[in-house]
């Protein structure tokens, strides 16, 4: 078995700094909005938290299988 690529950092960064700006939209204006916009708006922060969480498991996933690898490997 070969020692896996990571991935690259860069997109799950930008995601994580997308759901900080919109969390403190929602924070500093959720009386602004109606039950509908503030609902579409959770939805986009539990969207773009399910995809943090999804490359930080991808990964975590990597790190171990590299790991493994390089334990059998010495």
């Amino acid at each position: 078995m070969t020692i896996q690529q990571r991935q690259d950092i860069q997109g799950v960064n930008i995601k994580a700094e997308q759901l900080n700006f919109l969390m403190q939209t929602i924070h500093a204006h959720h009386k602004d909005f109606d039950c509908h916009q503030l609902d579409r708006l959770l939805g986009l922060a539990y969207d773009l938290a399910g995809e943090v969480y999804s490359w930080t498991e991808k990964e975590e996933g990597i790190v171990l299988q590299n790991e493994d690898q390089q334990r059998r490997d010495n």
